[in-house]
């Protein structure tokens, strides 16, 4: 798979995305980041129900350096499978459940979502969410998203597959999004949840002043999409983005977008 990001730096980015630092949740451009992480805290504590807890796979697809997408989910599920592209990417998050020193920081988003999301105060609570996650995160796969065989190593079928700003990121055209599509639902099982947060009629975004591509959704696009392949819509919702002044990661002019579908039998 050619996507342009050969020379991605995973550190750079989360540095950039991700201060692991007293400041991480306290800028205005992180509102974007609060809302990921509602949307998911939002989705396990409405959903959990619907699947067994203790036996129930997630897998993440494409997910980047990022572990904090995670968090909502470790009570919830039984083994989580991280998946990217990028070896560097797989990497970085494999240091940090291996306790790496030299991992990234994650305590400023595990103290938001147990804390803040979930009203459970004390640092010890926020240190066993942290063991719990490295528990039930089985590995880092490789994925590739253009490929007929995304998941060469595959554990699945899944329970629940999130995708964060991910295939829009891809994808080329609505033909080649469809087609990324229809592998997220072969991976799932009947009766399986998609979450799935969207940049709409978004063109590129930058890392490090380094623009990437990204094929412009749009939400229309997004729910027929979902209505062809057999999923049943829970919930869909959309946001302005926001982003503190003199600082555009995105082509300003776009939205968020957050889907909860359901794979029908």
């Amino acid at each position: 798979m050619d996507t342009g990001y050969t020379n991605f730096n995973a550190r750079a980015y989360l540095k950039e995305r991700c201060p692991g630092n007293e400041l991480a949740l306290k800028a205005d451009s992180c509102f974007n980041t609060q809302w990921r992480l509602r949307c998911l805290h939002d989705f396990y504590q409405k959903f959990h129900k619907e699947w067994d807890n203790s036996k129930a796979s997630l897998l993440e697809f494409g997910a980047g350096p990022y572990i904090h997408t995670l968090i909502s989910a470790a009570p919830y599920v039984g083994q989580i499978y991280h998946t990217d592209y990028l070896e560097e990417c797989r990497k970085a998050v494999l240091l940090w459940k291996n306790k790496d020193p030299g991992a990234h920081d994650w305590s400023p988003y595990f103290q938001f979502v147990v804390n803040k999301l979930e009203g459970q105060g004390g640092n010890d609570v926020v240190a066993e969410r942290q063991e719990l996650l490295r528990s039930k995160l089985k590995d880092s796969l490789f994925l590739d998203m253009k490929s007929e065989n995304p998941l060469p190593v595959n554990p699945g079928p899944f329970d629940i597959i999130y995708s964060g700003f991910c295939i829009e990121s891809i994808a080329s055209s609505l033909e080649e999004y469809k087609i990324i599509m229809k592998r997220i639902f072969n991976l799932l099982k009947p009766n399986g949840y998609l979450l799935m947060l969207a940049n709409q009629g978004c063109t590129w975004y930058t890392v490090n002043d380094v623009k990437y591509p990204t094929y412009p959704v749009t939400i229309g696009e997004i729910l027929i999409t979902l209505q062809e392949l057999g999923f049943t819509l829970h919930y869909v919702e959309s946001i302005k983005k926001k982003y503190e002044s003199g600082v555009t990661y995105y082509n300003d002019k776009q939205y968020y977008s957050c889907y909860i579908a359901q794979k029908n039998i």
